[in-house]
C-alpha cells in the first residue's frame, strides 16, 4: 500500500515497435496489461508488418493504441514516434519478443523514487526460447540476456552478462553505463534533455546501438542509469534480423557513428592500444564478411554529420563513462574469429 501511494503521482506509458511480430506480440502485450502499476497508455508503432500483426492486435487487444506506418521506418524512429505521443513522467520501451514480470514497472519506479539524477533504469533480462502465446512462458531459461549495457576502452558495447548462466552474480542494485532498450524505463525529463535536433534515438541508425548512443548522451549530461535485479523480464532475441548480414552491417556502422557523436577523436585515442587492437580484429572480421567494408565506408561518409550532432549537445558532466578494461571480446572468441577470417582470406 505504501508503494502505491508513492506512485500515485507517477504516470507510465509503454511503447512497443513491431515488425512482423505476430509470433511474440500476444505474450508481450499480456505482460504489459498485467502490470501491478497501471500503464496510462500502451502504444504500438507497427512498421508495415506483412504477417497480420496489426490485425491480431486490433482483434485481441482493443484497448491498446495502434499506429500503422506505411513503411518500415526502423526501431529508432518507431520509438521516437511513440515517445512523442506519450505524455507521461516515465516511458517503458519493450521489444515485441520480450515480456516482463507483473511487478517489473513497480519495482523500477520504487528504486528510482529517491534519485533525481536517475534517467534510465532496467531489470534483469533472461533468455526465453519461445514467446508464443500458447507456451505460457514455459520455455523461460536461466541464461542471461542483459543486466545493463557496458562499454569498454575499445568503445565496444555489449549487454552485460549475456550468455552467462544466472547464479546470482548480478543480484545487486548497480549503476551501469546504460540499459538495453529491449526493456527499459526512461524518465521523460532525461529524454528531452539529451535529444539532438528533436531526436531521442538517432533515426539514421535505423536499429542497433541506438540505446547505447542514448546512454552515452545521458552520461554526458549527468544522468544516471541503474540496474535493479528484482525486476525480471525475458527476451527471445532475434525477433527481427539479429545475426543477419543486415544486422552486422548496421552494428558495424552504428558503433562508429556512436563514437563520433559522443566524443572527439583525441579522446577516443587516449585509449589507443586497446582501440586499435579492436579495429584490427574488426578488419579481420571484414575479411570474413567483405560487405562490412561498405558499412565502414558509410560510417566514414557520415563522419562530418556525426561531429555536427555531437557539437549540438553540450556536455554538462566532466565524468567519463565507465570504460572497462579490455576490448570486450573473450579470448576464445578472438582466436576463433581470427582463425575464421584468416582461413577465408587464405582460401
Amino acid at each position: 500500500m505504501k508503494t502505491e501511494k508513492k506512485q500515485d503521482h507517477i504516470s507510465v506509458s509503454a511503447v512497443v515497435v513491431t515488425w512482423n511480430s505476430i509470433r511474440d506480440i500476444e505474450f508481450c502485450l499480456n505482460s504489459l496489461l498485467t502490470q501491478t502499476v497501471k500503464l496510462k497508455t500502451i502504444l504500438i508503432i507497427d512498421n508495415a508488418s506483412q504477417d497480420g500483426t496489426p490485425d491480431l492486435i486490433r482483434q485481441k487487444f482493443p484497448t491498446v493504441e495502434l499506429e500503422e506506418r506505411e513503411n518500415n521506418e526502423g526501431f529508432a524512429r518507431g520509438n521516437n514516434i511513440g515517445f512523442a505521443k506519450s505524455d507521461t513522467n516515465w516511458i517503458l520501451t519493450l521489444n515485441p519478443d520480450a515480456c516482463i514480470s507483473p511487478d517489473f514497472v513497480s519495482v523500477l519506479l520504487e528504486a528510482a523514487e529517491s534519485n533525481p539524477k536517475l534517467g534510465m533504469i532496467g531489470g534483469k533480462l533472461l533468455r526465453v526460447n519461445d514467446l508464443d502465446a500458447g507456451s505460457n512462458g514455459t520455455h523461460k531459461s536461466k541464461i542471461i540476456d542483459s543486466t545493463g549495457i557496458e562499454i569498454f576502452k575499445s568503445r565496444r558495447v555489449r549487454d552485460r552478462g549475456m550468455g552467462e548462466e544466472d547464479h546470482g552474480q548480478y543480484d545487486s542494485d548497480e549503476r551501469v553505463f546504460g540499459i538495453c532498450a529491449g526493456a527499459a524505463l526512461y524518465k521523460r525529463e532525461m529524454l528531452r534533455d539529451v535529444a539532438i535536433s528533436g531526436e531521442i534515438f538517432p533515426e539514421r541508425f535505423f536499429a542497433y546501438y541506438e540505446d547505447a548512443d542514448l546512454a552515452w548522451r545521458a552520461w554526458r549530461r549527468g544522468w544516471e542509469a541503474w540496474f535493479i535485479p528484482k525486476a525480471v523480464g525475458w527476451h527471445r532475441r532475434g525477433g527481427s534480423s539479429t545475426g543477419s548480414r543486415y544486422s552486422r552491417e548496421l552494428t558495424h556502422r552504428n558503433r562508429l557513428w556512436m563514437i563520433t557523436r559522443n566524443e572527439p577523436l583525441s579522446q577516443t585515442l587516449s585509449n589507443f592500444p586497446t582501440f586499435i587492437l579492436h579495429e584490427i580484429l574488426m578488419f579481420l572480421r571484414m575479411l570474413r564478411f567483405p560487405y562490412l567494408f561498405q558499412a565502414s565506408f558509410k560510417a566514414f561518409s557520415g563522419w562530418a554529420g556525426s561531429v555536427q550532432e555531437r557539437m549540438k549537445l553540450m556536455d554538462t558532466s566532466s565524468d567519463s563513462p565507465p570504460f572497462k578494461s579490455g576490448i570486450g571480446f573473450e579470448a576464445g572468441k578472438i582466436k576463433q574469429s581470427v582463425a575464421n577470417s584468416l582461413s577465408k582470406f587464405s582460401g
